[in-house]
């Protein structure tokens, strides 16, 4: 294994050296659809932009008004004086919007690119990994899903994402995050013994000890390495030079790579793992190529925008207050069950705050054939109105407005499809600059009915529930 490693290593070094300057010539956001024309409308409430059109009609006309003979009515001083007023006014508020235009421009100019001088050979690659994952992938995670519940599901994951304890404890040393490497040992001593053997998480939860998502790829970029080519790996995935000399040094810290043999056994172990994983991810990358103009651009782009956020970042220092419930919410968990599915709509404390700010959904599937939930017609609804519809969690500025519909999301026999949404009505937008661009913000969810009115359909059938709570201090 080390001499295979060390040739890795010196191809990608050269690889890395040919084209480290080089810059990608494809960008998503070129082709994405003007966001004034499609989803700003999202964010305004009617009184904020009031649309009012107006049509001449034959007797506001004043060709036809006028009668021969007729002596023309002339404007007062006092009229005029008027016009000309109202007339700066729209000068003022048309030069205001051509700023604001302008100043979002500048933010769309940003574009994260990568060197991609193997793009023929990547969009391959991308095309297998696709078919892999609908033709192999999923279905087998459907199965898994089927066999063994989400809980034992989490117990998995959290248990090897415990046992990587030595390449974020080495790697947030290497970075200089000191604090950093504490909080990552003080993790797995907790987890390890209290969370019996890393099963369960307590010192997430309990104790606001972050994870330390850090790697030698990271590691790299804080020393001023740059990303190199970007390269699609089989089966693995999106990497570039940079996270694969780092996939690859982390793997001689990885305690699989050692105490389990042989290598064959350790590889399928690493696999298990993964596979685990992508069974409580499904749905998200269908939902990202649905809606996506070019599935392999974006997909570039995101990885290569989520290493800068990682490498920007350096670690996760603990929040400096915890949520406080301000607010509760009646009942906690609204759930409804008919012959085609169960259904629940629990409402989601802001982090660090006191108030709600989204809600966690969870549907499951209770018949025999797939159900498709409609976004496009599930409304949030506020007192018994509608009152618009709902983003998904971690929507980003940039990314909506590549979106030119809401993903349909399908839901196959037996299966649990959970999502956090929040109303589109009570977004904001905030600059985080600092956490990969400008972002949505949800607001707090008033106090009242709050609920939604959800949308299911299967082979032509409507199914239609509401499902509301009712928030308060």
């Amino acid at each position: 294994m080390k001499s295979s490693s060390c040739l890795i290593l010196a191809i990608a070094l050269f690889s890395f050296g040919c084209a480290h300057n080089s810059t990608s010539s494809l960008s998503l956001a070129s082709k994405a659809p003007s966001f004034q024309e499609s989803q700003l409308k999202l964010t305004a409430s009617p009184e904020q932009s009031p649309v009012v059109s107006e049509e001449t009609t034959a007797e506001q006309s004043p060709s036809q008004s006028e009668k021969p003979g007729q002596e023309e009515e002339t404007s007062s001083p006092g009229e005029l004086k008027e016009g000309k007023e109202l007339s700066e006014d729209l000068a003022n508020e048309e030069l205001d919007f051509e700023e604001e235009l302008d100043l979002f421009d500048e933010e769309e100019e940003e574009v994260v690119t990568v060197a991609d001088p193997l793009e023929p050979f990547n969009r391959a690659v991308f095309h297998f990994n696709d078919k892999l994952y609908f033709w192999f992938l999923k279905p087998a995670a459907r199965g898994y899903n089927y066999v063994f519940p989400e809980d034992f599901r989490i117990c998995v994951r959290n248990f090897f994402v415990n046992l990587l304890f030595p390449v974020r404890f080495v790697n947030s040393i290497l970075q200089g995050n000191f604090r950093g490497a504490g909080i990552e040992l003080s993790r797995f001593m907790v987890n390890s013994t209290l969370g019996l053997g890393g099963l369960f998480d307590p010192s997430s939860r309990g104790l606001n000890l972050p994870m330390q998502d850090e790697d030698l790829g990271q590691t790299l970029g804080v020393y001023r390495m740059g990303h190199g080519v970007f390269l699609t790996v089989p089966v693995l995935g999106p990497y570039t030079v940079r996270s694969f000399l780092g996939w690859v040094g982390d793997g001689f810290l990885d305690p699989v790579t050692w105490y389990v043999n042989p290598m064959l056994l350790s590889w399928g172990v690493k696999g298990y793992k993964k596979f685990n994983e992508v069974s409580l991810t499904l749905g998200d990358y269908e939902a990202l190529k649905e809606a996506a103009i070019d599935p392999y651009v974006a997909i570039r782009n995101a990885y290569i925008q989520y290493r800068n956020t990682k490498v920007k970042e350096r670690g996760v220092l603990p929040e400096k207050a915890p949520p406080v419930e301000f607010y509760s919410s009646q009942p906690e968990i609204q759930k409804v069950s008919n012959d085609y599915f169960t259904a629940e709509f629990h409402p989601q404390l802001k982090e660090g705050q006191g108030f709600f700010s989204a809600f966690r959904f969870v549907i499951t599937n209770k018949t025999n054939q797939e159900l498709s939930l409609d976004w496009e017609n599930s409304y949030y609804l506020f007192n018994g109105q509608r009152n618009g519809l709902f983003l998904w969690e971690g929507v980003t500025w940039d990314s909506l407005k590549k979106i030119r519909s809401q993903p349909l999301v399908q839901v196959d026999p037996g299966s649990t499809f959970t999502k956090v949404i929040f109303p589109a009505a009570l977004v904001g937008r905030a600059s985080a600059m600092d956490k990969g661009g400008v972002q949505y913000t949800q607001g707090a969810l008033p106090e009242g009915e709050n609920g939604i009115e959800l949308v299911v359909r299967q082979d032509g059938r409507i199914i239609s529930e509401k499902m509301v709570v009712i928030i308060s201090k």
